[in-house]
């Protein structure tokens, strides 16, 4: 199943989701607590246990992650709030508009138009 184009989970960004895609639980998922740190989603009756390895956490804010799953907000550890000002720094990058990164110097191979004063000061002579 997809996820839409805003939810970022840390799983893939950090690489631990490892060879196949398992399933990633989203809004049409109804997640049931089995016991302790258990939850079971009703869509495919596949078990997830939400702890500090969790594969359903998405980012939250700057800050936390929020578990689908369970619901759970954890704080993002230093390793994974650097990943993800990397990646926000990345997507603010590709969301810019295009420049020549330095707009407000002038170019050198550009003429100068003549001010007023200079070109009253050419017509005396």
């Amino acid at each position: 199943m997809a996820a839409p184009a805003n939810v970022i989970y840390l799983s893939t960004i950090l690489g631990c989701d490892g060879p196949s895609t398992v399933h990633k639980c989203d809004w049409k998922c109804q997640n049931e607590h089995v016991c302790g740190n258990m939850y079971r989603c009703k869509l495919t009756g596949i078990t997830h246990i939400c702890d500090k390895n969790c594969n359903q956490r998405i980012l939250y804010d700057n800050h936390n992650s929020l578990c689908r799953a369970s619901g759970q907000v954890f704080p993002l550890s230093q390793a994974e709030e650097q990943v993800i000002r990397g990646i926000r720094r990345k997507l603010d990058a590709d969301n810019s508009p295009p420049s020549d990164g330095c707009g407000f110097k002038r170019r050198r191979d550009t003429q100068i138009p003549p001010s007023a004063a200079k070109l009253e000061m050419a017509a005396w002579i």
